[in-house]
């Protein structure tokens, strides 16, 4: 049996350890290979996020070692504060604490560089098949299984191809021709800078600081009328020097990525001038005046100081994930572009790698597919049930994103008095288990419990 994963984001990465670890003592002589289109592996890049309990759960049935390393190095968030932008504080909100999840570490702030390194130094030591610089440009089904083209002229054969590759998959495009995702209208600006950019009052107190008892967070989330502010630790590893994310949120018709510096600089200027912290300081326009400096001053030496301008996508719902046959099927943003509000992109990517990797071997095994060499009843099957586990899950957190992003466009003065008056009430009296139907989700258990009610 030969898989072919177009993609190795983690989404793909985590695809791959799964499929190899409940594939090869079933098919000692399975053939997975990864493409990425990248040189080189992506280390060093991409933004920041918050990884969430179920995330971490996912992650730990990798590697706890990988689990371990990727807590000490981030940064527990167990609580937001929000605030609005003329400086009240509305409440604190639940994100995930390690005692509500136990053996997660709760809710972690942290860049994705990091958490891509630690998977992929799991499945290098696994021997991992990745090739870099292949360049997908046709997937094909044929009679005997789906052909997979490069831009350098090479094709490949495979029984299995999973697309792993993001917003403007070719496998998704191949597979289900018509279905994209969508620009969602807001557009994020964010980077990474020194603890000093920070406003003192806003600093963690301690480290790891006290969020049983405090009333405040080092997670600082600021709604306005005209977008969204937000700013986190991302480490707290003893010795190293604290670095913060900050990100900009607010509507936009342009999806463009390559904004001019001083494009990037009039707007923010202009957004959050005059947006004050609790204490009356004009915080927040100065954490940004101190990134666009020092984005101008080193962003073509070090790439971990350029701003990114990130265009906020969402998926046209789909009605499956799978080909009909199985032979083709989506991971990830590929199958389900993740909003960044919801702060599970990366945690549904890695929980579907686990999915279809079990179901596939439960199918395998059921079907004796390894005996007699024939996967197509394992595949269509495996296929048709990863939707049905996967779809109702992602589909929610969709909606609930799509709604949290409705709060970070532009308002007016009624409605953010409205957004602001609710928003306090409920903040007032949430629960901390708000954030259990999602955070709170055990991926090994849960399949376990709908392989008990199939054939």
């Amino acid at each position: 049996m030969k898989i072919v994963i177009v993609g190795t984001g983690i989404s793909g990465l985590t695809a791959y350890h799964f499929l190899h670890r409940f594939l090869t003592p079933l098919i000692p002589d399975v053939e997975i290979v990864a493409y990425e289109s990248y040189s080189t592996p992506s280390i060093g890049i991409g933004g920041t996020l918050g990884l969430a309990p179920n995330g971490l759960y996912t992650i730990k049935l990798i590697s706890e070692e990988a689990h371990a390393k990727i807590l000490a190095s981030g940064f527990p968030c167990a609580k937001f504060e929000m605030r609005n932008s003329k400086g009240k504080v509305l409440g604190l909100m639940p994100a995930g604490s390690p005692e509500r999840y136990p053996g997660t570490g709760g809710e972690v702030m942290h860049s994705r560089a990091a958490i891509y390194e630690e998977i992929l130094e799991v499945l290098e030591g696994q021997g991992a098949k990745i090739q870099y610089g292949k360049t997908v440009t046709a997937v094909t089904p044929k009679e005997d299984g789906v052909e997979v083209s490069f831009a350098d002229g090479e094709a490949v054969m495979a029984d299995l191809v999973i697309g792993a590759d993001g917003i403007k998959s070719t496998v998704r495009k191949a597979a289900f021709p018509g279905v994209e995702a969508r620009f969602e209208g807001l557009v994020g600006v964010g980077s990474v800078v020194p603890a000093s950019a920070i406003p003192k009052c806003d600093l963690p107190k301690e480290i790891p600081y006290d969020y049983k008892s405090t009333k405040y967070s080092p997670t600082v989330m600021t709604f306005g009328s005209n977008g969204f502010f937000g700013y986190s630790p991302i480490n707290s590893k003893p010795g190293d020097e604290m670095r913060y994310q900050w990100w900009s949120t607010a509507e936009s018709t342009d999806e463009s990525r390559n904004v001019p510096i001083e494009e990037i600089e009039r707007q923010l200027v202009e957004r959050h001038k005059d947006w004050i912290s609790p204490n009356g300081e004009k915080s927040i326009i100065e954490i940004v005046k101190f990134a666009i400096q020092q984005h101008k001053e080193a962003a073509e030496t070090d790439r971990t100081k350029k701003i990114l301008v990130l265009p906020n996508y969402y998926m046209q719902i789909m009605d499956r994930y799978n080909s009909t046959d199985g032979r083709i099927l989506l991971m990830g943003d590929s199958a389900h572009v993740m909003p960044p509000h919801s702060g599970q992109g990366v945690s549904l990517a890695s929980e579907d790698g686990y999915v279809y990797a079990k179901l596939l071997a439960h199918e395998i095994e059921r079907t004796k597919a390894a005996q007699s060499k024939d996967y197509k009843d394992a595949l269509a099957t495996a296929g048709k049930y990863y939707t049905e586990m996967r779809k109702p899950r992602n589909d929610k957190v969709m909606a609930v994103a799509a709604r949290a992003g409705s709060q970070k466009k532009t308002l007016t003065w009624w409605q953010e008095r409205m957004r602001d008056f609710f928003f306090g009430m409920f903040l007032r009296f949430v629960s901390e288990g708000i954030q259990d139907p999602v955070a709170g989700y055990k991926v090994d258990e849960q399949v376990e419990q709908f392989l008990k009610n199939k054939p």
